[in-house]
């Protein structure tokens, strides 16, 4: 199956969009935080990935995703229970057997791009980022495709950035967003944070809920930003 890159959207006129934070199956903070933000009809509720792995309900928070019709990007810890569906590594695995066993949500997934575009609000929601370079088309994330659900840290080389593996930082590499002055406001996630992380032009949204933080929401309404969290119930993972 040939995985999406980049979906334009058009939402209804006067439409809020709800951009939601690595959810990572915590299915009870997901609850909690959809009624905080009370959503009403029109709203476009979109995650910006890794709904799957580490946390203790995956499953229904696809499920719920898929029965909403929400919308969300592929992270990369979706691109790795994609890459483990493969019927013999499906037989091995110890992780996410919940949504390995289920083809209907694996199909669902698959369905996810990369990137989800708003051209009317001049906002995109992408997992990791985009370099500073790139352009918020389809031509440039598929080019990019390997980079943009997992950017955190970026290098100068020779007049241009160039990403940078965490296990290859070192103390002068810079988080993408600072650097990005792109066409539109970015919203991602991927990159835990204790608070929502707000740059010129961009909002990161992970503020590791699966590790004992919160699960955040930004909610984009006439112009303005403005961010709903719940804390975590209890740390799932390390």
């Amino acid at each position: 199956m040939a995985l999406r890159t980049f979906r334009e959207v058009s939402p209804p006129a006067g439409a809020r969009l709800v951009f939601i934070g690595d959810i990572h199956g915590c299915y009870a903070e997901l609850l909690e935080l959809l009624g905080e933000i009370d959503l009403r009809a029109g709203d476009v509720v979109v995650s910006v990935g890794d709904i799957v792995t580490k946390g203790p309900a995956a499953d229904r928070c696809v499920e719920l995703w898929r029965d909403r019709g929400y919308l969300a990007v592929r992270g990369n810890n979706e691109i790795k229970v994609l890459a483990a569906a493969r019927p013999f590594l499906r037989m091995l695995a110890r992780e996410n057997r919940e949504i390995l066993r289920r083809a209907d949500l694996l199909r669902f997934i698959a369905s996810w791009p990369l990137v989800i575009d708003f051209p009317s609000h001049r906002v995109t929601a992408v997992h990791g980022g985009f370099l500073p370079q790139m352009r918020v088309t389809a031509a440039d994330v598929a080019r990019h495709r390997a980079i943009v659900p997992k950017l955190r840290w970026i290098r100068k080389n020779e007049g241009r950035w160039e990403a940078v593996g965490k296990e290859k930082k070192k103390k002068d590499d810079v988080l993408w967003a600072e650097k990005w002055e792109g066409s539109r406001t970015v919203v991602y996630g991927h990159t835990p944070l204790r608070e929502p992380k707000f740059d010129s032009h961009a909002i990161g949204l992970d503020t590791g809920c699966v590790y004992g933080g919160a699960l955040t929401a930004a909610i984009f309404e006439s112009g303005k930003w403005r961010t709903v969290s719940v804390a975590a119930r209890m740390k799932y993972a390390e």
